[in-house]
């Protein structure tokens, strides 16, 4: 809330553009330093099936015995980061070592969950995959499902790509700032971001060959359909144009009149089908 914004500024000696942004979201992920601390805004991807979200932003202002963090919404992993600290003694000893290994421990958390995030959307891609190439339903196309799993995959990307200046930055000033012993803990961070990254990439490269594959399944069922049906419409021209030319009004007429006209006429049509679907086999066109 605001007042507790405002009291944790005070007791911190926040700046107040700090403590301003503190009271909601903000766009872009950045770092800055001040003279006791350093502020950090980061945004991590949320997967949902149902619907694509652009994620969450965490802010964390990291001093040197201090880590403050804000978050806009209900934050399953952070709150699980936090009650693993109050209950289990391990973990808290070997987290409240210092506020860097702090922030580093919260961070691998955090980018730990966006993989279990990655894991979920990669089971739903080998579910689609196997439809399209196994379990394909003749009367029916994924070109929704395959819309959605790739906006659900840009919004994941726009929403973690920024991340990696953060990041660098984050390493050369929490080295100044907490002491070059620091240095391998934020390396880590990096390589769980891309870590992250590329199996984002991974994913964003089968989705696209799986959108591929399907638009290329799909002419060919629209191309198979117009040449069945454009068979069919040779195979009933000589029906269609003996009808006319028997239904012509005229006085003298060959065949008609006699005993048997009808079905020398039916005898006529079914050598003319004959001959286009012979014909049509031997150009192997069916």
């Amino acid at each position: 809330t605001e007042e507790d914004v405002l009291e944790i500024a005070k007791n911190r000696n926040l700046h107040p553009r700090v403590a301003d942004e503190l009271l909601h979201p903000t766009f872009r992920p950045k770092i800055e330093q001040y003279d006791t601390y350093l502020y950090l805004i980061l945004h991590f991807p949320k997967y949902d099936n149902r619907d694509s979200s652009h994620g969450y932003e965490i802010d964390f202002i990291i001093g040197k015995d201090f880590l403050i963090t804000a978050q806009y919404t209900d934050i399953a992993a952070l709150e699980d980061f936090v009650s693993a600290c109050e209950t289990d003694k391990r973990k808290a000893k070997q987290y409240l070592t210092n506020t860097g290994e702090l922030l580093y421990y919260l961070l691998s958390y955090l980018f730990a969950d966006s993989l279990a995030e990655l894991e979920k959307m990669d089971k739903r891609i080998s579910v689609m995959e196997t439809k399209i190439f196994h379990d394909r339903n003749k009367e029916y196309t994924y070109v929704k499902e395959i819309s959605l799993l790739r906006r659900e995959i840009l919004d994941f990307r726009r929403t973690i790509h920024p991340q990696q200046s953060v990041l660098r930055s984050l390493e050369e000033e929490g080295k100044v700032f907490f002491g070059k012993e620091m240095h391998i803990y934020f390396s880590r961070i990096i390589g769980d971001y891309l870590r992250v990254w590329h199996i984002l990439e991974n994913h964003k490269e089968t989705i696209e060959a799986l959108h591929e594959t399907n638009e290329s399944l799909l002419s060919t069922r629209t191309a198979e359909i117009t040449k069945n049906l454009t068979i069919m419409a040779f195979i009933t021209l000589p029906l269609t144009l003996l009808a006319n030319v028997f239904g012509m009004n005229m006085s003298a007429f060959p065949i008609v009149g006699n005993p048997y006209d009808f079905w020398i006429i039916i005898g006529i049509m079914f050598l003319g089908i004959s001959g286009m679907f012979m014909f049509f086999k031997w150009k192997k066109w069916i």
